[in-house]
C-alpha cells in the first residue's frame, strides 16, 4: 500500500513540474499602453500608364504620433491548438503632412508644395488567428499563428497658420488580408523573460480621401485608391513575473507597410471619374509601451 501511495505522490509532482515548465500559460491577458509614431506617403502619376509626369502629385504624412492603447488575448483550447486575438489603436495627437503637385518627371518643375497639420486621427489594427505549440518548455517556447487581420487609418490635412480657413480634408487607408506570425518566448533569468514576434500580412489596400475646400470635387469621396501589397511588424519586450499569474511589461517594435502600383479614380462634381496610376504607398514607424500580462 506504501508502494502504490508513493507512486501515486511522486505522479502527482511530476504533473504539476511539467504544468510548471510550461512557459506560456493556457490563457494569457496583455494589456498596455505607449507611443507610436509613423510616416505615411502616396503619389500618382499624370496618367494610367504611369506618365505624363511620372509622378504627379504626392502626399507624406511625417512623424503623425500619439498615445497608443493595445490587448492580446490567447487560449490554447485543444492540444496544441492556440486561438488568437489583438486590438490596438493610436490617437494621434502631432504630425504635419506635405502636398506637392510636379509639372515634369522625377519630381521636377514642382508647381504645388504647402505643408499642413496633421495632429488629428487615428488609426487602428485588429487580427484574428489560430497557432500551434511546436515548442512549450520552462525555457523557450515557440507558436506560428495564421489568421486574418485589418488595419485603418483617418488621417487629415488641417490649417497650419490661418492660411487656409474651414481646410479639414482627410484620408482614410485600409490594409486587410491574410497574416502569418511567429511569437517566441526565451527565459533569461529567474522571473525574467524575453518575448520577441514578428508579422507578415498579405493584404488588399483601399484608401478614401475627402478634400473639403476643392469645389470641383465630389463629397464626402472626392477619390479612392486600391492596391495589393504587404505588411511586416516586429517587435520585442521584457516580461517580469511578479507572481504565478501576473507580470510587467516593457518593450518597443517596428512597422512596415507598403504597395506596388496601384489605381486612382477621381470623382469630378460633372460626374466624371478621371483615373490614373497609384505609384504606391509607404507605411513606417515604430512603438513603445508598457503593461500587464495574466496567465492561468
Amino acid at each position: 500500500m506504501k508502494k502504490f501511495a508513493s507512486f501515486y505522490f511522486i505522479l502527482i509532482i511530476t504533473a504539476c513540474l511539467v504544468h510548471a515548465q510550461q512557459l506560456e500559460k493556457k490563457l494569457q491577458v496583455d494589456a498596455g499602453i505607449g507611443y507610436q509614431q509613423e510616416n505615411f506617403r502616396w503619389s500618382i502619376s499624370g496618367n494610367i500608364s504611369g506618365q505624363n509626369p511620372n509622378v504627379l502629385s504626392e502626399l507624406k504624412w511625417m512623424k503623425v504620433g500619439g498615445q497608443n492603447a493595445a490587448a492580446f488575448i490567447s487560449y490554447n483550447f485543444w492540444k496544441r491548438f492556440v486561438a488568437y486575438g489583438d486590438y490596438s489603436r493610436h490617437f494621434i495627437s502631432s504630425g504635419t503632412v506635405n502636398d506637392s503637385d510636379y509639372g515634369a518627371d522625377n519630381r521636377n518643375n514642382n508647381t504645388y508644395n504647402e505643408t499642413f497639420n496633421a495632429n488629428k486621427g487615428n488609426t487602428s489594427l485588429w487580427n484574428l488567428g489560430v497557432g500551434y505549440v511546436i515548442f512549450n518548455n520552462h525555457r523557450f517556447s515557440l507558436i506560428p499563428y495564421i489568421g486574418y487581420g485589418e488595419s485603418t487609418e483617418f488621417l487629415h490635412l488641417l490649417d497650419r497658420g490661418g492660411m487656409f480657413p474651414g481646410l479639414n480634408s482627410s484620408y482614410a487607408p485600409k490594409w486587410k488580408g491574410g497574416f502569418l506570425k511567429v511569437v517566441s518566448s526565451v527565459m533569461i533569468a529567474p522571473h525574467l523573460k524575453f518575448k520577441a514576434d514578428v508579422t507578415y500580412h498579405q493584404v488588399s489596400y483601399n484608401g478614401n480621401g475627402n478634400w473639403n475646400l476643392i469645389t470641383s470635387f465630389q463629397h464626402p469621396v472626392s477619390y479612392r485608391h486600391h492596391a495589393n501589397g504587404y505588411g511586416i511588424e516586429a517587435g520585442g519586450k521584457l516580461s517580469y513575473d511578479i507572481t504565478n499569474h501576473f507580470a510587467i511589461q516593457i518593450g518597443g517594435g517596428c512597422f512596415t507597410w507598403q504597395t506596388g502600383n496601384g489605381t486612382d479614380q477621381l470623382y469630378l462634381n460633372n460626374g466624371q471619374i478621371d483615373k490614373t496610376q497609384l505609384n504606391g504607398v509607404s507605411r513606417i514607424g515604430f512603438g513603445v509601451s508598457g503593461g500587464v500580462n495574466l496567465g492561468w
